[in-house]
Protein backbone atom coordinates (compact mmCIF):
# COMPACT_ATOMS: atom_id res chain seq x y z
CA UNK A 1 0.00 0.00 0.00
CA UNK A 2 1.42 3.35 -1.03
CA UNK A 3 1.08 5.66 2.00
CA UNK A 4 1.41 8.88 0.00
CA UNK A 5 -1.59 8.10 -2.24
CA UNK A 6 -3.87 6.23 0.13
CA UNK A 7 -6.15 7.77 2.72
CA UNK A 8 -5.42 7.44 6.43
CA UNK A 9 -6.92 4.19 7.68
CA UNK A 10 -7.47 2.85 4.15
CA UNK A 11 -9.12 0.54 3.27
CA UNK A 12 -10.68 -0.07 6.67
CA UNK A 13 -12.93 2.99 6.79
CA UNK A 14 -13.18 3.75 3.06
CA UNK A 15 -16.93 3.08 2.91
CA UNK A 16 -17.60 5.20 5.99
CA UNK A 17 -15.59 8.09 4.55
CA UNK A 18 -17.40 7.85 1.22
CA UNK A 19 -20.81 7.77 2.94
CA UNK A 20 -19.86 10.82 5.01
CA UNK A 21 -18.86 12.72 1.86
CA UNK A 22 -22.09 11.72 0.10
CA UNK A 23 -24.10 12.80 3.14
CA UNK A 24 -22.38 16.19 3.25
CA UNK A 25 -22.97 16.55 -0.49
CA UNK A 26 -26.67 15.83 0.07
CA UNK A 27 -26.81 18.54 2.75
CA UNK A 28 -25.09 20.98 0.37
CA UNK A 29 -27.59 20.11 -2.37
CA UNK A 30 -30.52 20.47 0.05
CA UNK A 31 -29.37 23.92 1.14
CA UNK A 32 -28.76 25.07 -2.43
CA UNK A 33 -31.89 23.62 -4.01
CA UNK A 34 -34.53 24.79 -1.55
CA UNK A 35 -37.15 27.17 -2.96
CA UNK A 36 -35.94 29.85 -0.53
CA UNK A 37 -32.32 31.00 -0.58
CA UNK A 38 -32.54 32.19 3.04
CA UNK A 39 -30.70 29.93 5.45
CA UNK A 40 -31.49 31.73 8.71
CA UNK A 41 -35.02 30.28 8.71
CA UNK A 42 -33.92 26.63 8.66
CA UNK A 43 -34.77 25.31 12.14
CA UNK A 44 -31.60 23.24 12.60
CA UNK A 45 -29.27 25.91 11.18
CA UNK A 46 -27.42 27.91 13.84
CA UNK A 47 -29.04 31.33 13.60
CA UNK A 48 -25.82 33.35 13.52
CA UNK A 49 -24.47 31.17 10.71
CA UNK A 50 -27.70 31.53 8.74
CA UNK A 51 -27.76 35.30 9.16
CA UNK A 52 -24.12 35.55 8.13
CA UNK A 53 -24.73 33.39 5.06
CA UNK A 54 -27.81 35.38 4.07
CA UNK A 55 -25.88 38.66 4.29
CA UNK A 56 -22.84 37.44 2.35
CA UNK A 57 -24.48 36.09 -0.83
CA UNK A 58 -21.71 34.95 -3.16
CA UNK A 59 -19.06 34.69 -0.44
CA UNK A 60 -21.15 31.99 1.25
CA UNK A 61 -20.68 29.81 -1.84
CA UNK A 62 -16.92 30.18 -1.62
CA UNK A 63 -16.84 29.40 2.11
CA UNK A 64 -19.28 26.49 1.82
CA UNK A 65 -17.45 24.85 -1.07
CA UNK A 66 -14.04 25.46 0.49
CA UNK A 67 -15.21 23.71 3.65
CA UNK A 68 -16.84 20.88 1.73
CA UNK A 69 -13.82 20.42 -0.52
CA UNK A 70 -11.47 20.44 2.47
CA UNK A 71 -13.44 17.63 4.10
CA UNK A 72 -13.61 15.69 0.82
CA UNK A 73 -9.88 16.06 0.21
CA UNK A 74 -8.96 15.06 3.76
CA UNK A 75 -11.24 12.02 3.67
CA UNK A 76 -10.79 10.83 0.08
CA UNK A 77 -7.51 12.35 -1.09
CA UNK A 78 -6.27 15.30 -3.12
CA UNK A 79 -6.74 13.99 -6.61
CA UNK A 80 -7.43 16.07 -9.69
CA UNK A 81 -10.57 14.09 -10.55
CA UNK A 82 -12.02 14.99 -7.13
CA UNK A 83 -11.34 18.67 -7.77
CA UNK A 84 -13.06 18.41 -11.16
CA UNK A 85 -16.01 16.52 -9.62
CA UNK A 86 -16.45 19.11 -6.87
CA UNK A 87 -16.32 21.94 -9.42
CA UNK A 88 -18.90 20.16 -11.59
CA UNK A 89 -21.10 19.62 -8.51
CA UNK A 90 -21.02 23.35 -7.76
CA UNK A 91 -21.91 24.21 -11.36
CA UNK A 92 -24.67 21.59 -11.50
CA UNK A 93 -26.30 22.89 -8.33
CA UNK A 94 -26.39 26.38 -9.78
CA UNK A 95 -27.74 25.22 -13.15
CA UNK A 96 -30.52 23.18 -11.53
CA UNK A 97 -31.69 26.36 -9.79
CA UNK A 98 -32.98 27.51 -13.19
CA UNK A 99 -35.96 25.20 -12.67
CA UNK A 100 -36.64 25.92 -8.99
CA UNK A 101 -39.27 28.57 -8.26
CA UNK A 102 -37.87 31.33 -6.08
CA UNK A 103 -34.25 30.65 -7.12
CA UNK A 104 -32.15 32.22 -9.84
CA UNK A 105 -29.12 31.19 -11.83
CA UNK A 106 -26.01 33.34 -11.44
CA UNK A 107 -22.71 32.46 -13.12
CA UNK A 108 -20.90 34.33 -10.31
CA UNK A 109 -22.11 31.63 -7.91
CA UNK A 110 -20.42 29.01 -10.09
CA UNK A 111 -17.19 31.02 -10.05
CA UNK A 112 -17.46 31.37 -6.25
CA UNK A 113 -18.05 27.63 -5.78
CA UNK A 114 -15.11 26.71 -8.02
CA UNK A 115 -12.94 29.25 -6.19
CA UNK A 116 -13.82 27.61 -2.88
CA UNK A 117 -12.84 24.19 -4.21
CA UNK A 118 -9.54 25.51 -5.56
CA UNK A 119 -8.75 27.39 -2.34
CA UNK A 120 -9.21 24.21 -0.29
CA UNK A 121 -6.98 22.00 -2.44
CA UNK A 122 -3.52 23.26 -1.33
CA UNK A 123 -4.60 23.39 2.33
CA UNK A 124 -5.88 19.82 2.19
CA UNK A 125 -2.76 18.65 0.37
CA UNK A 126 -0.57 20.22 3.07
CA UNK A 127 -2.75 18.73 5.81
CA UNK A 128 -2.53 15.25 4.31
CA UNK A 129 1.27 15.59 3.96
CA UNK A 130 1.52 16.54 7.65
CA UNK A 131 -0.66 13.59 8.65
CA UNK A 132 1.50 11.25 6.56
CA UNK A 133 4.69 12.59 8.17
CA UNK A 134 3.28 12.13 11.67
CA UNK A 135 2.29 8.52 10.98
CA UNK A 136 5.88 7.56 10.02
Amino acid sequence: MNGARSSPGAPRFRTARLLLVLGLGAVMAFLALRSSPYLQYIPWMPRRLGVWADHHGILRNTVAFAGFALVVHLLLGCRAWLVATLCAFGALIEIVQLWIPGRTFDWKDIVASVAGVLIAWPFAWAGRRLMALRSC
